[in-house]
């Protein structure tokens, strides 16, 4: 199965994507200047000259740019300009980069785009991305309704829920549906997110990152989560960190038969997480702390060591069988003791940060 990955303008790591090349599906990037458009807080800023000229050399995997953010300022809805200076990027990397499509997670924003009338809008596809939480085949055609309308091709791919991961039967029936009127649709999967099962903060958390891209507020997105958020209930379960629906590299081969591709995540950890990454989920193995692989946890790989090794042989069928129903259950506990262990308290090299 191949994989989706995020791409970052970095010679080091467009070298180490282009030597992968064979296992890589497509790449999914942010356009790194002007107005923050996707989904995550932007820590630099990177002409689309340089951002086009990484993704040509590329060659035709599938590239998809990232305007996945919750929402924007409502006034750039209206805004003709600021609508045209984007479309003017996407013009630029289809002609030099000959990209693929759009992430979108804002329908406001695909219909204000649309409403520009622009000839680019109809070369691109609109994805939905993984934070519509496209969970039925139901709510999959809903998303392809608003697409046609606008004037975008239709995705040739669609990422469902994760919490699709750790109910099977639910993940073969919503993806068989969708096939039967989109044949040629595939499926994507994303594996590495590790936040908490169906959580209860996901779209808040969103929005809060949204609103301090659109600078009205200061971002406090750290702070909150580690006081009252998902930080503080790992902190509080680290066992429960078993119920999230990642997929690990060794069980990839059980979803081939329901899916196409894997989608991984992390793009804003560093360049180390995602060599180290990308290349576990290539060869389907890896030997060290499983949460050296998650995103939305990878903070808690400096508080906790969980031996992905020792889940073998049959993580993949205890946790798919599992109720949820933690309060008459002990196996994340359990498996936490057979596992994993408590790391000393340690400052990383700067190095590590980057």
């Amino acid at each position: 199965m191949k994989i989706s990955i995020p791409f970052i303008p970095n010679q080091a790591y467009t070298n180490f994507i282009k030597d992968k090349i064979q296992r890589i599906e497509s790449v999914y990037f942010s356009l790194h200047s002007g107005p923050i458009l996707d989904a995550r807080m932007r820590f630099r800023q990177v002409k689309i000259e340089a951002l086009s000229e990484g993704l040509k050399t590329l060659g035709s995997i599938k590239k998809y740019c990232l305007l996945n953010s919750r929402f924007i300022n409502p006034s750039l809805y209206n805004d003709k300009t600021f609508l045209n200076q984007t479309l003017d990027k996407l013009e630029l990397l289809v002609s030099d980069s000959d990209i693929t499509g759009i992430v979108f997670s804002d329908a406001y924003f695909l219909n204000a785009v649309a409403s520009t009338k622009r000839k680019i809008i109809s070369q691109l596809e609109a994805v939905p991305g993984i934070n519509c939480m496209i969970d039925s085949e139901q709510k999959a055609f809903s998303f392809f309704e608003i697409i046609e309308q606008t004037g975008f091709k239709l995705p040739s791919k669609i990422v469902l829920d994760r919490s699709l991961n750790r109910n099977i039967e639910l993940l073969k029936r919503t993806a068989r549906e969708i096939k039967k009127k989109r044949h040629h649709l595939k499926i994507e999967l994303l594996a590495n997110e590790g936040c908490i099962y169906h959580c209860p903060f996901k779209l808040t958390h969103d929005s809060q990152i949204s609103f301090s891209n659109t600078q009205f507020a200061t971002d406090k997105n750290f702070q909150t989560n580690h006081a009252i958020g998902c930080h503080a209930y790992f902190h509080k379960t680290p066992e429960k960190f078993f119920k999230s629906p990642f997929i690990r590299p060794e069980d990839i081969e059980q979803y081939d038969r329901i899916a196409d591709t894997i989608k991984l995540c992390g793009r804003t950890i560093g360049f180390n997480f995602l060599f180290q990454c990308i290349d576990a989920y290539i060869n389907k193995t890896f030997k060290g702390n499983l949460l050296s692989l998650m995103d939305a946890t990878h903070w808690l790989s400096d508080v906790c060591h969980i031996d992905n090794k020792s889940l073998d042989p049959d993580f993949f069928k205890i946790l798919t069988s599992c109720t949820k129903d933690c309060k008459k259950c002990k196996i994340c506990s359990d498996l936490m003791n057979k596992t994993a262990y408590k790391k000393p308290f340690k400052i990383k090299a700067y190095k590590d940060y980057r």
